[in-house]
C-alpha cells in the first residue's frame, strides 16, 4: 500500500496533523445529528413538561455528554498513537492509516496538482485535499474541522515545494 518513499527520505518534519477517513466524516455527521436531536428533545421536555421529564432529560443530557466525551477521548488517543495523521516534511508528506502505518509517502515533485474542497455546514464540516500524482492514483486527505491549522500549513509547504493549490 505504501507508495513513494518513507518519511526519512522526505527530509525534516515540519508538522504532524490529525486527518480522517470517510468513516470519520459519517460519524461526525451522525454525532452532530444525535446531539441536535437530543437538544430538540430537551427543549420539548422543557416546554411540554410530560410525566418523567426529569429522567428523560437526564438520559438526553447523558447521551450528549457521552458523545462529547467520546470525541474528546478519541482525539487524545489517536493523537498519542499517531492514528490517521498527515506529516508534512520539507520534501513531501506522509499519510498514516488507522493503525499508524504509513499508507502514502508522496514527494512534492511527484504531485501534479493540489485540489482543495471544503464544506462548512452545521452537520458536516470538512476540508478535503486531493493530491493528484503524476504516476499513481490521487491521495485524498480529509480534515474534520472548520479552521484547522493543517490547511495553511499544507498550502505553505506546497508552495515552498513548487505547487499551487486549486479551489
Amino acid at each position: 500500500m505504501r507508495r513513494g518513499g518513507s518519511g526519512a527520505e522526505l527530509g525534516e518534519r515540519r508538522g504532524s496533523y490529525p486527518i480522517a477517513g470517510v468513516t470519520g466524516g459519517i460519524l461526525q455527521m451522525f454525532r452532530r445529528f444525535v446531539v441536535l436531536f437530543c437538544l430538540i428533545f430537551l427543549g420539548f421536555l422543557i416546554i411540554k413538561r410530560p410525566d418523567g421529564a426529569l429522567s428523560k432529560g437526564l438520559i438526553s443530557a447523558a447521551v450528549i455528554l457521552g458523545l462529547v466525551g467520546l470525541r474528546a477521548v478519541w482525539g487524545r488517543v489517536s493523537a498519542r498513537h499517531g492514528v490517521r495523521v498527515c506529516r508534512i516534511h520539507t520534501g513531501g508528506l506522509v499519510v498514516t492509516g488507522l493503525f499508524g502505518q504509513v499508507k502514502h509517502a508522496v514527494p512534492w515533485d511527484r504531485i501534479a496538482e493540489l485540489k482543495h474542497m471544503s464544506n462548512l455546514s452545521p452537520l458536516l464540516t470538512f476540508h478535503r485535499f486531493d493530491l493528484v500524482r503524476h504516476d499513481a492514483r490521487p491521495v485524498a486527505v480529509l480534515v474534520l474541522k472548520a479552521n484547522p491549522e493543517f490547511v495553511p500549513a499544507l498550502q505553505r509547504a506546497a508552495e515552498l515545494g513548487g505547487l499551487h493549490p486549486q479551489q
